[in-house]
């Protein structure tokens, strides 16, 4: 039996497409939810069946310290009662981590869905960056979504590398939604690293903008965190809404002239559009997009950068990360090395 652990919104949409390939080959499996994104886990609870066990860790200003505690501790009682065959996790967050070290302490296989993510700066993006870097050393599959990937591991000396692609692209190849270049700019911004001055100014020049291009509707579903709603009053030519659903966002990427970001998996979902991307960050673990020509890193340099994708929002490289068939690969390296 194999436990799939995920606790935010972004592991359930991308090991979903690995749960339905165990599912479609009758490969036994449970689910642990840990509630790290509690709040949003209703948005894409379709996507999996309800999860056996749920966690429920979260609190009021909770440290990482206590989340990452919470979930070893939990995680601990789990492995003990189901003895699984093999642990997998998706990512980069304090559930990757956490559940990756409950089952090393306890000798149970570990498998890494896109392992292999680097900016090499242990400060952008916090913690995640060392979250990964912790799992490479101890996961059995090490599920590599590109070639920079898989070379990144080997210069680390990680064992059992696979280069699989991103489940991501699995994920939208199952949405139907039409591909258009609107007047819609989409935008993203909630990275930790951005708190403070970086994203006062990135606010500032997104309201400018806004106000000079009356052609465009600048659209921003506002991450509920206090560090980014503080802003909120600089954005009066702006359309700012909450958060979105995963499947309303996933509509209003198709629909987009293209993106503004500092987050990361929507680097890789635009591949899948066909969208352009400005991230808005320093370093980023997804180089292949910049490679691609799909993204440009700016920092905080929105305005200057702007025109790069306003004026040829349409890219037509070929996607970098994958075929939309890596949760097939994935299953298959279980099964081939585990007879499952």
């Amino acid at each position: 039996m194999i436990l799939v652990c995920f606790g935010t919104r972004p592991e359930v949409v991308k090991l979903a497409p690995v749960i339905w390939e165990l599912s479609n080959r009758r490969i036994p499996y449970k689910l642990v939810f840990t509630g790290q994104h509690r709040e949003l886990f209703d948005d894409v609870s379709h996507l999996v069946p309800p999860p056996d066990y749920h966690l429920n860790i979260m609190k009021d200003n909770q440290t990482l310290c206590y989340v990452l505690s919470e979930i070893i501790k939990e995680m601990d009682k789990i492995i003990r009662t189901e003895t699984p065959q093999l642990i997998i996790v998706q990512g980069d967050t304090s559930t990757v981590l956490a559940s990756a070290l409950a089952a090393f302490n306890n000798r149970i296989p570990i498998g890494h869905v896109e392992a292999g993510l680097r900016t090499y700066d242990l400060k952008s993006p916090f913690p995640e960056e060392a979250n990964r870097q912790i799992v490479s050393r101890i996961a059995t599959y090490n599920w590599a979504p590109t070639q920079h990937a898989v070379d990144n591991l080997k210069k680390e000396g990680a064992q059992n590398i696979w280069m699989t692609g991103n489940t991501v692209i699995d994920t939208c190849r199952s949405f139907d939604y039409p591909n258009s270049y609107g007047n819609k700019i989409l935008i993203t911004l909630h990275r930790r690293e951005n708190f403070g001055s970086a994203m006062e100014v990135m606010f500032i020049q997104l309201n400018q903008l806004a106000e000079m291009h009356p052609e465009l509707d600048f659209v921003f579903p506002m991450h509920p965190n206090p560090q980014v709603q503080k802003w909120k009053h600089l954005l009066a030519h702006v359309s700012v809404s909450g958060p979105l659903s995963y499947l309303d966002m996933m509509k209003l990427l198709s629909e987009v002239k293209f993106v503004i970001t500092d987050s990361g998996g929507i680097q890789e979902e635009c591949a899948a559009f066909r969208k352009r991307v400005l991230v808005c960050r320093d370093t980023t673990e997804r180089p292949e997009g910049i490679q691609a020509g799909m993204a440009k890193l700016i920092g905080t340099k929105i305005t200057e950068n702007f025109a790069w994708a306003n004026e040829q929002p349409e890219w037509t490289g070929i996607n970098p990360y994958g075929d939309g068939n890596a949760s097939q690969h994935i299953v298959d390296t279980i099964t081939t090395r585990n007879n499952v």
